[in-house]
Formats: structure tokens, C-alpha cells, sequence
């Protein structure tokens, strides 16, 4: 874990998950590191996952290493056992940091809540290094009697509204987590999922090979109402005749499982299920759509968070069809890069899709540019370096080495 004293300061980038296998949240630290990397900075993601090559930093990507401290070692125990476990986690990734012949500069913990915060905290105030929040969502349950029988959901309503307010700042994902911390006085910079556009390939053209309107889904059937888009889909074309829609994610149990389907032996002729696939499978089957589709709940879950899939859509060139939650409002320009359903009802879907195929490939090609646009604009890495370096600016951080920007440097 050497470090060199003439590079610039290094940022420790805590996960509380395997990296880069982490999903969502793995895409959405590395494009903050890239940030952060492209604004000067070097970055340590210090990951949860047990990593055969010991604990030592190994470079990663330029300007990027990885660590890894082995916290998630409980998951082969009972519950209670694991749980208990859990109430410590934090602590190795605690003494990674301490150790590390130069202190970082600045300490970012994604996730991780209460027992992340319990163990970092101390240790950054004592060494007087600032720790930052990455706030991505704001889960909460269905009821009271739900909350009061979740540890877990305990655990984050004492992470959001005690600890992190105690914190130096916040990166938020959406303007609600932005502007909730913003009143509770930390520095706060705005930056939804990122990524970096121009290594993406899109169609911008459209290619239907059969005539139908090609559809997407990828992710987990509960939170993006699935079952509201194969309702509509089948009052709309039951026979898959002018529409197919691919779904990944979910199993075939899972989709013919849907009430939408209930009384289906079989998986209808407009659905292609592809399973549980790897991020690059689901790249691949965005990218050859004519629409990304999925819809949400409007709630405190939907409203703090931010569709991971929406921005990574329009970098592939292809538009979506979803109703309006968190600040897709901000970014989904009816028509143009995209389709907003009204709400997640079925009919209002339903009449959404009609309107879809009403349009010709000149149409859907416009779009697909237009998608692409956005993405460059809005959600490519780059577009949101400054944001984070005023933050860490805001939070008393020595500023970055530009050069860095030209160089490929790892921390090692």
C-alpha cells in the first residue's frame, strides 16, 4: 500500500459490495471515480468482497486502484449469526484506512449506513479527515408494523436523519436527498448516475428487422411495476404481433408468476425471455431496441433514488417509455428522446405504446440521436467532475494535480 508523497492526494472510495460486480452501485462509484480521476484526483475503492490477492490497493483503471477487506464473510452463516456479524462490518475496512502510509484525503462511503458510520467516523475525526456520503436511495416500508419489524430499515433511518448530518457532505444522486442534506448544512453536490458515454457504442439508426416495435426490460420485476408492462402489452397485442418486448432479469417462474399473465401455461408470443444476464448481455439487448420501458411508483423510494438504467439507455441510443419519478423530468423530453407514460396504469401505458407505433423508422432514428445527446449532455462522467471537486473544496480537501488528467496513474 505504498504511496507516492509527489502524486496528488488520493481519495478512499468505500463499498460495502464486491467491485465491479456490484450492479447498480458498482457502475454508479466508478463513475464517480472517473470524476474524480478526470478532475486530478487518485482513487482507492476500498471494496467488501473476500479477494484471493490479499488486502494491498492494485490498480484497477487509470487512475483507480482497488482493495479489497474481506468484510463480507458472514454470508454463509445463520441469520442471526450473520446479523450480528453485521453490526461490526466496517471495522477491517476502518483499519485498511489507518494503515495506509499517506491518509487520504478525503473518505466517500457509499451505502454502508449505520455500522460503516459507526466505525468510520471516529477514526476520520481524529485524523481529521473529511467523510463524505454518497446518497443514492432512501429505503422505507410498506407500513408501520413493517418498519418496526426490520432491523435493517432501522439501521437506515438512524444512518439518514443522525449520522450523516454529522458528516462533512454529501454526494446525492437526486434533488430530494440533495436538498434534505443541503438543509440539514452539509456541502452537497448533485450527481445522478454516471458513466462514461463515449466508450458505449449506440445504434442510432433504427433497424427493425420484422416491422414489430422492439421493447426492453432489464432489472428486478418488483421495483419497475413488470407486471403493469405485460397487462398493457397484452390488452394491446396478445399475440406479439406489432410488439416484442425482451425482458431480462427475471425468470421465466417469475414472469408467468405476473397477474398480468395469470392464466398463461405458457410465455405469450410477444415476450422473449433472456434470464439472469451479465450487465454486458443487458447492454446488448438495451442497444438493439427501439424503447427501454419500465415504471415506478411515485414514493419516498422512487423520489430519493434515480433509474440507474435511464442514463445508460440513452448513451446505447435508445429512448424509454416510463412515467416521471425522482428528476426524470429534468432530463426525458416527451418525444424527443423518449415517451412519458402519464402514470404506471395499465391504460395509460397501454395508450403510450399506441403512440409508439405510430412511429416511422425516420422518427425512431431522430430519437435514438437525440437520446444519445442527452447522455453526452447529462450523464457522462466528465460533465460532473467541477460538482465534486467544489465539493470536496467545500469540505476542506487539498486540491487535485491536473495533470493527472493526461497521465495514467495508479495508486499502488
Amino acid at each position: 500500500m505504498s504511496q507516492k508523497t509527489h502524486h496528488s492526494p488520493w481519495i478512499a472510495y468505500v463499498v460495502p459490495f464486491d467491485f465491479p460486480e456490484g450492479g447498480a452501485g458498482a457502475r454508479r462509484v466508478l463513475g464517480n471515480a472517473q470524476s474524480l480521476v478526470a478532475a486530478g484526483y487518485r482513487v482507492t475503492i476500498i471494496s467488501a468482497q473476500i479477494d484471493r490477492s490479499g488486502g494491498d490497493a492494485r490498480p484497477f483503471a487509470p487512475g483507480i486502484s482497488l482493495a479489497s477487506t474481506g468484510e463480507r464473510d458472514a454470508e454463509h452463516l445463520p441469520r442471526a449469526l450473520k446479523r450480528a456479524r453485521y453490526i461490526f462490518t466496517g471495522s477491517r475496512t476502518r483499519d485498511w484506512i489507518a494503515r495506509a502510509p499517506t491518509p487520504p484525503a478525503a473518505i466517500i462511503l457509499y451505502s454502508g449506513y449505520s455500522p460503516y458510520l459507526l466505525q468510520l467516523t471516529g477514526m476520520a475525526r481524529r485524523r481529521n479527515i473529511p467523510l463524505i456520503f454518497d446518497a443514492v436511495e432512501w429505503y422505507t416500508a410498506s407500513s408501520t408494523a413493517g418498519f418496526l419489524k426490520s432491523p435493517y430499515l432501522w439501521n437506515i433511518e438512524l444512518a439518514m436523519r443522525v449520522l450523516i448530518p454529522r458528516l462533512d457532505g454529501v454526494v446525492a444522486i437526486s434533488s430530494y436527498l440533495a436538498d434534505y442534506y443541503r438543509r440539514r448544512g452539509l456541502a452537497v453536490a448533485q450527481v445522478p448516475p454516471t458513466l462514461d458515454v463515449s466508450a458505449l457504442e449506440p445504434v442510432l439508426e433504427n433497424r427493425s428487422a420484422d416491422g414489430r416495435l422492439r421493447l426492453s426490460y432489464c432489472g428486478s420485476a418488483s421495483n419497475d411495476l413488470l407486471d403493469t408492462v405485460v397487462t398493457a402489452l397484452m390488452r394491446l397485442d396478445p399475440d406479439g404481433a406489432r410488439i416484442r418486448l425482451d425482458i431480462a432479469g427475471p425468470t421465466a417462474e417469475e414472469v408467468l408468476g405476473l397477474p398480468g399473465l395469470h392464466g398463461h401455461d405458457a410465455v405469450p408470443p410477444g415476450l422473449t425471455l433472456h434470464g439472469r444476464v451479465t450487465h454486458e448481455q443487458s447492454v446488448a439487448i438495451t442497444r438493439a431496441a427501439d424503447f427501454t420501458i419500465f415504471l415506478r411508483r411515485i414514493n419516498r423510494v422512487s423520489t430519493a433514488g434515480f433509474p440507474t438504467k435511464f442514463g445508460e439507455s440513452l448513451s446505447l441510443g435508445t429512448p424509454v417509455i416510463t412515467n416521471l419519478t425522482s428528476d426524470l423530468a429534468e432530463h426525458l423530453d416527451d418525444g424527443v428522446n423518449g415517451l412519458v407514460c402519464p402514470s404506471h396504469d395499465p391504460g395509460d401505458l397501454a395508450n403510450i405504446l399506441e403512440r409508439a407505433l405510430t412511429l416511422d423508422p425516420a422518427q425512431l432514428s431522430a430519437m435514438r440521436r437525440a437520446a444519445r445527446a442527452t447522455a453526452e449532455a447529462d450523464f457522462d462522467y466528465k460533465v460532473h467532475s467541477e460538482a465534486l471537486v467544489r465539493l470536496l473544496a467545500q469540505c476542506n480537501v487539498p486540491g487535485p494535480d491536473r495533470t493527472l488528467m493526461e497521465n495514467d496513474v495508479h495508486v499502488r
